[in-house]
């Protein structure tokens, strides 16, 4: 836990900079509150985003996503709006993902799992 109090403030920064990093902005399931975490960047499929969560369901932000789908993803260096699914790894999506990506569930992750964003093209912020 200490590792990610110290990396995600770090990684959060450079999320739209390095092209591995987005921010995944949910809205916290008893604060209400926009909750952004940064997350490993996969491949993106027209409007579908991939992203890693190493720590799968047991992420605070995975359970924010079981309470509420609706995210703001900053990608490319800027806000877009969509729902987010928590769902099983498919190799085969996971394949398509960076070495840097790939390595950190096998290294510091429990029950990972993969997170898909659909992005609504029609409004970004």
């Amino acid at each position: 836990m200490l590792f990610w109090r110290l990396f995600n403030p770090v990684a959060r920064a450079l999320a739209g900079w390095a092209p591995w990093w987005v921010v995944l902005e949910t809205t916290g399931r008893r604060t209400h509150k926009p909750r952004p975490v940064p997350l490993a960047k996969g491949p993106q499929d027209g409007s579908t985003v991939w992203l890693i969560s190493v720590h799968g369901r047991h992420a605070s932000f995975a359970q924010n996503i079981q309470a509420n789908a609706s995210v703001r993803l900053k990608l490319g260096g800027r806000w877009q709006v969509g729902r987010a699914a928590v769902v099983p790894v498919d190799s085969a999506v996971l394949r398509r993902f960076s070495l840097y990506a790939r390595m950190g569930p096998r290294t510091l992750g429990i029950d990972p799992m993969l997170v898909r964003v659909d992005l609504d093209r029609r409004s970004s912020e």
